[in-house]
């Protein structure tokens, strides 16, 4: 692996384990989705104003000489954003990443409200602050805080975009430079979709010049390299200059290699957090119900102890005591502290138009499950048989190259899975497992004690 993405991904990861990661979102994230440029935004108005927008290199001047020909009546200018950026489109893979991660502070200059969409989705809340008077606010039930330090599309009103707006910007949002300023130095920043050439990030550089004399920080982006021999050559240059500000680029040759980069990090954040499945009626069996929750309260323990992550859909049985068991493993850590270790999502059964019940159950366990590394199966009944949905997360965790743990003693569809694993190894089990430790998880082992000492040896080498 090369060395710069080795290094981002350890420092990144570290930062996201930290709740120190914060994200810089610009326009050419955006554009997957076929929302224009600054360039292709303005180029009917530079028309209308005599001008050839693709000979204008100050779009931002552009912009002021637009509002300029109307006597300052910024209204067309705002009408055209509402229009091109206040509308639904479909989520792309790099900001659906991007929201499964435990980001804090997410910033952006863009006007569209894909990030608040990817998020939604996610099943997290942002808490959006656009406008000077939201800073003085705040949603104590947010995921995330989410500054759009330019305004946002619905609020066409309050935009940064002409050239006042950019030479009054220090004066009249000076609280976001503030914070900003207080983030880069006290965050590990990852910018995605700027050129850095853009006249519009000038106080951005401006924030991150100050930050980086004041306390060093490294910082991180990912670049595409242009395939022009000229530009490529002027490329190398700016790469080498964004180290004054302390960012350090990641070439890629095409926006695949974007998402490329996007998915190791999640996998690299994934091996440290295990995904619990399984389930039990709360009807069944009463000395097996016991036994089953029993068993997930003592795996949720020793993710806690391992300072692992949970992941869980939240089963009443299965999921429950597992989250029981994190919570006491890290009895007396504050609430912001549990719930960096703690993902709930339930399988969500209200379908959005269009999709069936069934696919939309798959795509919620696969939301789940691309956030874990490991996966512990732990009983699995409904209605007399292995759960089938239990069974659809093991097919769905191999594909996606997880280390699973079935608990067969817990019965049915964790025994089932095990006995699968158990007749082919070779296919199913890493080399971080040995044979021992996963025989100890077998029906045979009733021992409550050995089947925990044996997950707990198996997650102790994984983490490490």
């Amino acid at each position: 692996m090369d060395q710069g993405l080795s290094d981002f991904l350890r420092d990144y990861v570290d930062a996201l384990e930290r709740g120190s990661a914060a994200l810089f979102v610009g326009a050419g994230l955006s554009m997957a989705t076929g929302l224009p440029g600054w360039g292709k935004l303005l180029e009917g108005m530079a028309r209308e104003i005599g001008l050839d927008v693709g000979k204008e290199h100050d779009l931002v001047s552009l912009s002021q000489y637009y509002v300029n020909r109307y006597a300052g009546n910024r209204t067309h200018l705002e009408s055209l954003v509402r229009r091109t950026f206040d509308r639904d489109v479909a989520i792309p893979d790099n900001h659906r990443i991007l929201a499964r991660l435990p980001i804090g502070h997410v910033w952006t200059t863009n006007y569209d409200e894909i990030l608040e969409g990817a998020w939604r989705e996610a099943g997290k809340v942002f808490d959006v602050k656009s406008r000077s008077r939201d800073l003085t606010t705040s949603d104590p039930e947010a995921d995330a805080l989410l500054f759009k330090m330019h305004g946002t599309a619905s609020q066409p009103d309050a935009i940064v975009l002409t050239k006042d707006d950019y030479e009054r910007y220090a004066r009249t949002r000076p609280a976001f430079l503030q914070i900003l300023e207080s983030d880069l130095t006290t965050r590990t920043f990852l910018f995605l979709g700027l050129s850095f050439t853009d006249p519009n990030l000038g106080h951005v550089l401006s924030a991150l010049r100050r930050s980086f004399e004041d306390g060093p920080r490294q910082h991180y982006t990912i670049l595409r390299r242009p395939s022009d021999p000229y530009d490529a050559q002027r490329f190398a240059h700016l790469v080498t200059d964004l180290h004054r500000y302390g960012i350090r680029a990641l070439v890629v040759d095409d926006f695949a290699g974007i998402t490329e980069i996007l998915r190791k990090l999640e996998r690299r954040r994934a091996q440290r957090s295990v995904f619990v499945s399984g389930s039990f009626p709360e009807d069944g069996d009463e000395k097996e119900r016991a036994f089953v929750a029993s068993i997930a309260r003592g795996v949720g323990r020793i993710v806690g102890s391992k300072n692992m992550q949970l992941v869980t859909g939240l089963g009443r049985v299965v999921g429950s005591a597992a989250v029981t068991g994190l919570v006491e493993a890290l009895d007396g850590r504050t609430a912001a502290a549990i719930s960096r270790r703690l993902v709930v999502r339930p399988v969500r059964e209200v379908v959005p138009p269009g999709a069936s019940l069934e696919a939309w159950k798959k795509k919620s366990r696969e939301d789940l499950i691309v956030q874990s590394g490991v996966m512990i199966v732990i009983g699995g009944l409904r209605r007399g048989v292995p759960a089938p949905g239990v069974l659809e997360e093991f097919e769905i965790a191999k594909a996606q190259g997880l280390v699973v743990l079935p608990i067969a003693a817990t019965g049915h569809a964790a025994r089932a899975i095990h006995e699968a694993m158990r007749a082919d190894p070779g296919a199913h089990l890493p080399a971080e497992i040995d044979a021992a430790s996963f025989e100890a998880l077998g029906a045979e082992t009733k021992d409550e004690g050995a089947i925990l000492a044996a997950i707990e040896r198996c997650l102790g080498r994984l983490a490490t």
